[in-house]
């Protein structure tokens, strides 16, 4: 079977160090580029390469051009590839002990305040965008966090988008375009606990860039608590 990688790579004679620079460790939020102590440089953890999905919040931000990510079909057998899966797609099961609750029939209200909600999908200039505190949220939280309707969506315009799955390639514009012609001045954001979910956070905060507006990143586990 064929499976889509990408490979980091950092130029060592461009690199000016994470002690004068290190604009890149910190932009990467798989910790896929981390200080290499002998050289005084960045290099790449390779344990944690499998990780990079590829969006380039590393290249945004290096001064020098130093840092290369090329994308790569591989051929790997099953066992090769269950031995290397992103904990974003590795199978698993997760068990809930608990007791019936008396309020387990009780038909909850939704708190959704506007459609469409797929980032693709969202006209800037929609009306409901206008002074709005805005939720950006990652495709698999409202599932995996059963409070989400009550904790953040409560009273906020809702847009949501996976950064492993979608074509991110006009995000970062319309999420822009989104604050800026709406007078938005906090934006909410609530991922997933896996590496390739932060994906999002960072499409988030390249788009905020020069913006007055306060961001906050909320980031829930697989098995459906706030970590963050």
């Amino acid at each position: 079977m064929k499976i889509t990688r990408y490979r980091v790579e950092v130029d060592q004679e461009k690199c000016i160090g994470y002690e004068e620079c290190g604009l890149c460790i910190k932009a990467c939020e798989e910790n896929i580029l981390i200080p290499d102590p002998e050289t005084k440089k960045v290099k790449v953890n390779k344990e944690k390469e499998i990780y990079c999905d590829g969006i380039g919040t590393c290249l945004d931000v290096c001064p020098v051009n130093a840092i290369k990510i090329t994308k790569e079909e591989i051929e790997v057998n099953e066992h090769q590839h269950s031995g290397h899966k992103c904990p974003g797609s590795m199978a698993m099961t997760l068990k809930r002990d608990r007791k019936p609750e008396k309020d387990d029939d009780v038909e909850l209200s939704s708190e959704l305040m506007n459609w469409p909600i797929q980032l693709h999908l969202l006209n800037p200039t929609a009306p409901y965008f206008k002074n709005a505190e805005l939720l950006i949220a990652a495709d698999c939280v409202p599932f995996a966090y059963a409070n989400f309707h009550k904790k953040f969506l409560k009273g906020k315009v809702l847009a949501i988008g996976c950064p492993k799955l979608d074509d991110t390639s006009g995000y970062i514009e319309k999420i822009r375009a989104i604050v800026k012609l709406n007078n938005i001045k906090k934006v909410d954001v609530v991922i997933m606990s896996v590496p390739c979910c932060h994906g999002l956070y960072a499409l988030v905060k390249k788009a905020l860039e020069g913006i007055d507006c306060e961001i906050k990143k909320h980031v829930i586990s697989i098995d459906g608590k706030v970590l963050e």
